[in-house]
């Protein structure tokens, strides 16, 4: 998902443990990457949390309430998001090796949605649980923990950042906002909806055009040479950065709205099974595939960080802006980020 925040990041390389890449690029390798990116997971995941427990205070104490969720959950899908989502696309650049990448990352998160739909069949949830539970099992927080992940294992490599970002984008972001909104919008309708219905609302949805207008701007590939158009153009992007930059506080602000207690026997084989599909099956199932087309060392590695993230904050919000079970979204992405700081080292080590 392509929620750029700064994270803190290591700034120094790892001794001992870099191998050269292509062009002159080092890859750290060995225990003390484990350890390294365990100190950032911890101090990303004290971010995340510390912001929505500031969001459950300001609920408790009355500053917002449980009426106000659904602004927030449009503050997140019909202004922040889209802000983002153009101005990350439209500054991109896409080169052919990394859609290789993306395709796996892809292929990874659509059999994940497949699972996340056996798995809530045979644990007999409705419509719109379904659905949220399809999302939280396949979509991760690849941008807001991914991102600052692949900082603390390649420090000073903004080279490698870059096809991280593209990654994250293109088999993260774009399924998100097209796929996972067509899910939560048909599962979030119940049985009173139909696709047709459901494909009209996505089209028209400011999500989808921004999506639109990013790729083609970024395909155009436009340069102004005239410096009013070109100041215009820098001061449109800069202005979008700032909106964009609102939506993690927005997207915790609609998480504490949705929270709500939920009995541990109830969410516990939902935990589990989210957890195993998540957390566990989606980056082995990138990394097999990653090294069946034998990528390079690099990118492997990116892909192995970004489809081992916990479940994606936005994705719960997307389940409850549409109709889908938003407290029970919620929670199962709490879940999955308590249970990486076990499953992230664990993958790292069983794939060195």
């Amino acid at each position: 998902m392509m929620m750029n925040i700064a994270f803190p990041v290591a700034t120094s390389p790892l001794p001992g443990h870099e191998l050269y890449l292509a062009g002159g690029r080092k890859s750290p390798r060995g225990p003390n990457l484990v350890i390294s990116i365990y100190s950032s997971l911890l101090q990303s995941l004290a971010i995340i949390v510390g912001l929505i427990l500031v969001s459950l205070l300001l609920r408790k104490k009355s500053i917002i309430s449980e009426e106000q969720r659904p602004v927030f959950g449009r503050l997140v899908t019909d202004f922040a998001l889209p802000a983002l989502i153009f101005s990350g696309l439209a500054r991109q650049s896409f080169e052919t090796e990394e859609l290789v990448a993306v395709g796996i990352m892809a292929t990874a998160l659509l059999i994940c949605m497949f699972l996340g739909w056996i798995g809530g069949k045979a644990l007999g949830l409705k419509a719109g649980q379904l659905g949220a539970f399809i999302l939280v099992a396949a979509f991760g927080s690849s941008s807001t923990l991914g991102y600052a992940l692949i900082g603390q294992a390649f420090p000073n490599d903004p080279a490698t950042l870059a096809e991280a970002v593209v990654i994250s984008e293109l088999g993260v972001g774009i399924l998100i906002f097209t796929v996972g909104v067509a899910v939560a919008i048909f599962f979030g309708q119940g049985a009173g909806g139909s696709l047709t219905s459901g494909l009209r609302t996505f089209l028209k949805s400011p999500i989808f055009i921004s999506l639109i207008l990013g790729l083609a701007f970024s395909f155009l590939k436009l340069s102004p040479t005239n410096p009013v158009f070109k100041t215009a153009l820098d001061l449109l992007f800069r202005m979008l950065d700032v909106i964009g930059g609102s939506l993690v506080i927005f997207v915790a602000l609609a998480i504490a709205l949705m929270l709500k207690p939920i009995p541990l026997k109830k969410l516990s084989h939902l935990i589990i099974v989210v957890a195993l599909i998540k957390l566990l099956a989606k980056p082995l199932i990138a990394f097999a595939m990653a090294e069946t087309e034998t990528l390079p060392m690099t990118v492997t590695e990116i892909l192995l960080i970004e489809a081992a993230m916990p479940s994606g904050t936005v994705a719960a919000v997307l389940a409850d802006r549409y109709g889908c079970d938003g407290s029970i979204a919620s929670a199962l992405v709490i879940a999955t980020y308590g249970l990486s700081l076990v499953t992230i080292p664990l993958i790292m080590l069983l794939t060195i």
